[in-house]
């Protein structure tokens, strides 16, 4: 199953932060891999942010790819302790983490 790894800033704040998306399918018909986590990445953010009492994200998001895997002949299976090693994390099951914890 294939699986995007990226670095991303929220508006101007400098800080980096690290994200991974796994998934069942990736379209090859896509706007750019920074394009097909967008709206999953700013969806979730906001989810955090109000179960935090935090105003949504009205800025922009910028997104920079650091890798792509699509399964074909590499083996793509890691375990669930990498998921504290990222500020953002979707696994195959479609649950999200940020900061380590389940959304």
């Amino acid at each position: 199953m294939p699986f995007i790894t990226f670095i991303y800033k929220v508006g101007k704040n400098p800080k980096t932060y690290y994200g991974k998306y796994c998934s069942d399918y990736i379209s090859d018909d896509h706007e750019g891999l920074d394009n097909e986590v967008k709206y999953i990445l700013k969806q979730s953010l906001n989810q955090y942010r109000k179960q935090h009492n935090i105003q949504k994200i009205k800025s922009k998001l910028m997104i920079g790819i650091l890798s792509f895997s699509s399964n074909e002949d590499t083996p793509t299976y890691s375990t669930n302790n990498e998921i504290q090693c990222f500020d953002f994390y979707k696994n195959y099951d479609e649950k999200i983490y940020i900061n380590g914890k389940l959304i």
